[in-house]
C-alpha cells in the first residue's frame, strides 16, 4: 500500500524579519498576519517589504498574501502617524 505524501506537513520556512531569524511551518500569510505573528507590530501602523536583491524590495499591503520564502528578508516600514510634540 502506497502512503500519500499529502497529510504530512511541509518543514518550516526560515526566513528573517527586522534581522530576527523566525521560522513557520505556514508558507502563505497575510502581510498582516506576519506582522502581528512574528513581528509583534500593528499592521495598522506598518506595512511589510521583502528584500529581494541589492536595491529592489517588494511592498505588500496589509492584506496582500505573502509567500514566505527560505532565507527570505523581511523588513517592517512604520507608516503610522508621529506624534506632534
Amino acid at each position: 500500500m502506497v502512503k500519500s505524501n499529502h497529510h504530512q506537513q511541509q518543514p518550516s520556512v526560515e526566513f528573517t524579519l527586522d534581522g530576527v531569524e523566525h521560522a513557520s511551518r505556514d508558507r502563505k500569510m497575510s502581510a498582516a498576519d506576519v506582522l502581528r505573528t512574528f513581528g509583534g507590530l500593528d499592521p495598522v501602523d506598518y506595512d511589510l517589504i521583502r528584500v529581494v536583491g541589492k536595491g529592489n524590495e517588494k511592498r505588500y499591503e496589509d492584506s496582500n498574501e505573502v509567500e514566505l520564502v527560505p532565507g527570505g528578508r523581511y523588513v517592517s516600514l512604520f507608516t503610522g502617524s508621529m506624534p506632534v510634540e
